[in-house]
């Protein structure tokens, strides 16, 4: 291959970006790369460069659909600048508030005040809970009207207390760590163990799924296949692309099976 271009593992381990990111880039028809005779990608120097545009704009905070639709004509850079503008001071003013609720904790703890886990995350729990939506409010708002947000959060609240909802955190947490496992294993959707870790998946899902009803999981759910179109850095799901991918084939093998 042309040493002026790189194929797609070299690139990606030069940028940080994963290959099955690169395709999906490829996919949206933000990046073109050219084909190189036995049919592999061959990026260029102009490719290098657009994908620096891409993640720029990314963690600036504009989602894929957006970065899209600015390729493909004139710009009103003016406009979309102060736009995106007045979304970060709005993040900085709130994230500076929770700052001060940080200091302030900190000023009323004594070199020598002990505490306990407990204590400590109702120290801390005002300011992680305020960052997170903080991040996710615009995306709801594409999904969710004010009043299903409102019931979302009522219902959790319900079902789910802050002791038990750390539990159930932690059960998630786990079993996300065994589908990235079993993917970087390299196993099969069809087989056996993706079948159980399938079966947990549904067993963990179940409360909440039964607690918002099907029209607001019915959303949630496309808010979670539509990712691409609003993932940032700072905007993430707790699983990734890769482990949603190996649950919905397991679900679809499991579906056909006899």
């Amino acid at each position: 291959m042309n040493v002026r271009t790189l194929k797609i593992g070299e690139l990606a381990a030069a940028t940080g970006v994963t290959p099955r990111a690169l395709r999906h880039f490829e996919a949206a028809g933000l990046l073109r790369p050219q084909r190189a005779e036995n049919g592999r990608r061959a990026y260029e120097a102009t490719d290098i460069g657009t994908l620096t545009h891409i993640l720029l704009l990314k963690r600036a905070g504009y989602t894929l659909r957006e970065i899209t639709s600015l390729s493909r004509g004139p710009l009103d850079a003016e406009r979309l600048l102060q736009a995106q503008l007045r979304v970060l001071e709005a993040r900085r003013t709130e994230l500076d508030a929770v700052i001060g609720q940080m200091k302030a904790a900190c000023a009323t703890i004594s070199g020598e005040t002990v505490l306990d886990l407990k204590s400590f995350c109702a120290l801390i729990s005002k300011g992680q809970d305020h960052m997170t939506p903080t991040s996710m409010k615009d995306v709801l708002n594409q999904y969710f009207t004010s009043d299903e947000q409102q019931r979302w959060e009522t219902m959790a609240n319900s079902h789910f207390p802050p002791a038990d909802r750390t539990e159930y955190a932690e059960q998630w947490e786990a079993l996300i760590a065994q589908c990235e496992d079993a993917l970087s294993r390299n196993v099969s959707p069809a087989s056996d163990e993706a079948a159980a870790l399938l079966a947990n998946w549904k067993i963990l899902q179940k409360p909440l799924q039964d607690a918002t009803g099907p029209e607001l999981w019915g959303k949630a759910n496309r808010m979670y296949l539509e990712r691409s179109n609003w993932e940032t850095s700072e905007r993430k799901l707790p699983f990734s692309p890769g482990v949603q991918a190996f649950i919905i084939a397991a679900a679809r093998h499991q579906a056909v099976a006899p």
